[in-house]
């Protein structure tokens, strides 16, 4: 039974293969997105480091999700989706300013 679904999966239509070629684009645009923002993240990192700030400031933290459940609810966005999401992302990105900072405290 499984298999004659998978079989069915594969078997081409003109509708959903344009609708992956769009799921295609989207996931590059987010890609391209991410990787913009990890330069800003950098940057981030490099000023802290010069002023003396920590890569954690847990007010900043709570804006940018409030900010971002507020954009997300504006677009009919899951909430929960949202913020699974962008916890993960915040999270990851101090963690690496917190990696660049500490390297670039051993070149000082």
């Amino acid at each position: 039974m499984t298999r004659d679904k998978d079989r069915q999966a594969l078997t081409r239509n003109a509708e959903m293969d344009a609708l992956r070629r769009k799921i295609d684009a989207l996931d590059e645009a987010l890609v391209d997105l991410l990787a913009e923002r990890l330069k800003c993240i950098e940057e981030a990192a490099a000023i802290k480091a010069r002023i003396g700030w920590p890569a954690r400031i847990s007010p900043r933290v709570e804006e940018v999700l409030r900010h971002v459940a507020a954009r997300a609810a504006e677009k009919n966005l899951d909430a929960d989706l949202t913020r699974v999401l962008w916890t993960a992302l915040v999270e990851w990105s101090i963690a690496y300013e917190e990696r660049l900072m500490g390297a670039e405290a051993e070149k000082d």
